[in-house]
């Protein structure tokens, strides 16, 4: 059993009951969200931009920010290295898709990938169950990476939600990316997986996004 919850933007927590790893925290303030507040074993970090890593601080644990395979607990994690953008980095800089299993289950999170997956990254990817993916930009390219990897979950992320404060683009919603898509679910603040569950035709789960307390 493989437990997902979404803290906001590019931060998920994903836990099977022994072993717990965040991807890309922010501290909460700088985008007005809710500042994280759980723990974790270990911290991916897609890329260092301020929306994806200005809450490493809050983890006192190990931090992976360059590619590489690793045992943390019951978790197998691998980087992936790709960028952030059409042009090997030039403009936005280097990007990692990371993978974590746990359970049997592989959870890929994409970061701000900005390009095609080549040949070559897909191969290292693998057959990701479950698919976070960056919405809020280039939806077609986004569309593309999914049909490339087949997930049977896909769950969006980095696209804009009531109270976000986020100046750098104008992020598209969730409704730009699910419109005139079958089977989307819409599964509250955490969602539990298992291998049972996760098979049948591809589905789109959206998560209810956390909203900072007045």
């Amino acid at each position: 059993m493989l437990r997902i919850r979404w803290h906001g933007h590019s931060l998920f927590q994903v836990t099977d009951g022994d072993t717990t790893i965040a991807t890309d925290p922010h501290d909460g303030a700088s985008l007005n969200l809710p500042a994280p507040d759980f723990k974790a074993d270990a911290v991916t970090l897609s890329h260092d931009h301020q929306d994806h890593a200005n809450g490493l601080h809050l983890f006192n644990c190990p931090h992976y920010t360059k590619p590489v395979d690793a045992k943390v607990g019951t978790s197998r994690l691998r980087g992936v290295a790709c960028y952030h953008d059409d042009d090997r980095g030039k403009r936005l800089g280097p990007n990692v898709a990371w993978s974590m299993t746990m359970q049997g289950i592989q959870v890929t999170h994409l970061g701000d990938l900005g390009h095609y997956l080549s040949p070559s990254q897909m191969f290292q990817i693998g057959s990701p169950d479950i698919l976070i993916v960056n919405t809020g930009a280039n939806i077609a390219l986004t569309e593309d990476n999914i049909a490339l990897l087949s997930p049977k979950i896909i769950i969006p992320m980095h696209y804009y939600t009531p109270g976000i404060d986020f100046p750098y683009f104008h992020m598209k919603t969730v409704l730009d990316f699910t419109d005139g898509k079958k089977d989307v679910e819409h599964v509250g603040e955490e969602h539990t997986y298992t291998r049972d569950n996760i098979q049948g035709r591809p589905r789109i789960h959206v998560y209810k996004p956390p909203r900072k307390r007045r």
